[in-house]
């Protein structure tokens, strides 16, 4: 019998292309435009929501153990290999400046794995940009046992966002962003939870209103657990990521293909590989590889321009990154 090839909906890479993007420009902080509407929207919600929207509900007698160990196989290995490649970065540097501290430091936060800054003797230790893998492999963990209340979904992961939030007002640390990831549940309960159910046209316009009120008023910064309007910031956020499911559904219109089929492509593969992209933008953040690069050569730039060239070498290093086997099978 001939199989049933379910064709891959490519929709989805082309929202995580366009939202890596958002994540690199959003770190771009002389752009005011992104302190509201790409900072403080809905820019790394998206993700979380389109893993929740692929997540596995909780069924009985079925082994959940396995299905989190393939959670921690797929997200933690990013981290750990962007962590290293930015200590091993530092240790050159440190054998060219005799000056090993932030390779130490880097080594620390390997094992100190949280947003939040610890004082050492070798100075301030933080994850950095990649704190959203492990955040994304709890909330993903936290909603598989969580999904076999079904309905009851929902409202339960956002009592238990807002606790976290609580929580981190008293006592800020957390293991290995465990606090993160509780606290971005309500966005993969969301995106697991439109995989159930059909969302009807009034609560798509509905969502997109509280996403528009959002952008004025709120001011969402998940890193910073900076969570101006709650729950008005995570109702905005989904919003904002059914807007650009919207957006991205209409580029991928086969009638469209003649006039922006580029675009199209470039997006969907800048999607496809949006976790390498991810980890080597934290990389290229942490270790100032563009800077460094462009002051090798005796290059002056405007600001423009030197974040175009950072943005492009992210970009082509996380390219180079996915064409070498042993490599892809981290990020693909």
């Amino acid at each position: 019998m001939r199989q049933k090839v379910v064709k891959r909906d490519t929709t989805f890479d082309t929202m995580k292309g366009i939202g890596i993007l958002l994540v690199m420009i959003g770190h771009a902080w002389e752009i005011p435009l992104e302190k509201r509407f790409i900072v403080y929207s809905f820019h790394m919600p998206l993700f979380f929501i389109i893993a929740g929207y692929f997540s596995k509900s909780y069924a009985d007698g079925q082994n959940d153990f396995t299905i989190v160990k393939h959670y921690f196989k797929r997200l933690v290995p990013p981290f750990v290999f962007t962590t290293m490649l930015t200590f091993m970065f530092f240790c050159f540097n440190g054998f060219a400046q005799n000056d090993f501290t932030p390779a130490i430091r880097k080594l620390m936060s390997l094992f100190w794995a949280d947003v939040n800054v610890l004082q050492t003797g070798f100075g301030p230790v933080n994850i950095g940009v990649v704190w959203f893998l492990l955040a994304l492999f709890w909330a993903k963990t936290f909603l598989l046992f969580l999904s076999r209340w079904g309905k009851w979904v929902l409202p339960i992961s956002f009592v238990l966002s807002a606790g976290a939030l609580l929580l981190h007002k008293v006592f800020p640390y957390s293991v290995w962003c465990l606090s993160l990831g509780l606290v971005c549940l309500p966005f993969v309960a969301f995106g697991w939870w439109l995989r159930q159910n059909k969302l009807p046209l009034w609560i798509k316009v509905c969502l997109i209103l509280a996403w528009l009120v959002a952008i004025k008023i709120s001011h969402l910064d998940i890193y910073s657990y900076n969570w101006g309007r709650y729950p008005l910031d995570v109702i905005g956020a989904c919003g904002g990521t059914c807007f650009l499911y919207l957006i991205c559904k209409l580029l991928n219109k086969d009638s469209l293909k003649r006039y922006i089929g580029w675009l199209q492509k470039s997006l969907v593969y800048l999607g496809f590989i949006s976790l390498a992209i991810m980890c080597f933008h934290c990389f290229e953040m942490e270790t100032d590889l563009g800077n460094y690069l462009r002051a090798l050569v005796g290059i002056n730039m405007p600001v423009w321009a030197l974040y175009v060239w950072r943005y492009a070498l992210t970009i082509a290093l996380a390219v180079a990154a996915v064409h070498v086997p042993k490599i892809k099978k981290i990020f693909v």
